[in-house]
């Protein structure tokens, strides 16, 4: 897994948002599997935000970019490369 993967899972972990009994993999549905809602949405942006020193456009913020690690990783990463 990425580094931008394991920011997520840690920020979740941390915030509670995500106990040690779930285990995700890079594919599967955060909205899917109950870890995230569209207010855990808000504050995981926040913390993306933060952490890469991006902004991330409303637009951008659709399932196919922001309903797995997989699809965060990239929509990150196109940001951070401009």
């Amino acid at each position: 897994m990425n580094e931008i993967n394991q920011d997520i899972l840690q920020f979740l972990k941390t915030e509670g948002f995500l106990n040690e009994k779930i285990s995700l993999q890079e594919n599967d549905s955060l909205t899917g599997t109950g870890v995230i809602d569209s207010i855990i949405l808000l504050q995981l942006v926040d913390f993306l935000e933060s952490k890469y020193n991006i902004e991330i456009p409303v637009e951008m913020l659709t399932p196919e970019n922001f309903d797995t690690l997989a699809g965060i990783s990239q929509s990150v990463t196109k940001l951070r490369e401009g």
